[in-house]
């Protein structure tokens, strides 16, 4: 073999070890919320593990918590990496990127990784009415007005191609082969309604957090909790009346 094809095997493979290192190589941006952030860091440990690398930025309120857990300083640029990863959404975030207002790191950031077509992926815990931690913290607004909000921002990062999903899933939605479905498209119907599930009465959010199927059909004189019509539309689920 003569010196030509060593030298083009060799960059062949620096080539294509470079590559490899692309594809797997994102950016964090943790936002000013630590609703799903212990889930949030369990998921990107776990994309660590599987050969996943990392650069970061985080609001003043993170920096501390996201280094320790990162093991390292901030390394805020949108340079190489063609993934972008939002941990903790928070609803400022949310707002500003679904309005298209980039006046802080993070809101640029991420309108730049839209501009570009980048790939990102967001854990709506910290956004969606209905995310669990919320739920159980007692941080669910008694206004459906202000719900509406937070629910109209998610659809606005949806309609712009951000892939949402709960922080304790983000590392199967970021190593999903295709973008996983957006979290307020709806589902489609598997087969005919059938009778009511429920004909009097009142129909909860834990009644809603647990149905399995992909349409709820209910009597007319059976009313939905506020909360209850909220999981039901994160979860993609089609309410029909009798």
């Amino acid at each position: 073999m003569d010196l030509d094809s060593v030298l083009i095997d060799l960059l062949s493979d620096r080539i294509v070890a470079e590559l490899k290192t692309r594809t797997r190589r994102g950016l964090l941006l943790f936002a000013e919320t630590d609703l799903g952030l212990a889930p949030a860091l369990a998921s990107v440990d776990a994309l660590r593990q599987a050969g996943w690398s990392f650069d970061w930025a985080a609001a003043s309120e993170m920096r501390g918590t996201v280094a320790e857990a990162m093991g390292g300083a901030e390394t805020a640029r949108l340079g190489r990496p063609a993934l972008v990863v939002v941990p903790t959404l928070s609803l400022t975030l949310a707002a500003k990127v679904a309005c298209g207002i980039a006046d802080d790191p993070l809101s640029a950031l991420m309108a730049e990784a839209l501009d570009r077509g980048l790939r990102i992926v967001a854990a709506r815990d910290g956004v969606c009415p209905a995310a669990r931690e919320r739920v159980a913290r007692g941080l669910v607004p008694r206004a459906e007005a202000r719900r509406a909000l937070m629910r109209g921002y998610l659809e606005a990062l949806a309609a712009q191609g951000v892939e949402l999903c709960w922080a304790e899933r983000l590392d199967r939605a970021v190593g999903a082969p295709t973008p996983v479905r957006a979290a307020f498209a709806p589902r489609p119907v598997s087969a005919p309604p059938g009778p009511p599930v429920q004909r009097a009465g009142v129909f909860g959010w834990q009644q809603a957090r647990t149905f399995p199927e992909d349409q709820l059909r209910l009597g007319r004189a059976v009313r939905v909790t506020p909360l209850a019509a909220d999981i039901l539309s994160a979860r993609g689920i089609r309410l029909t009346r009798e």
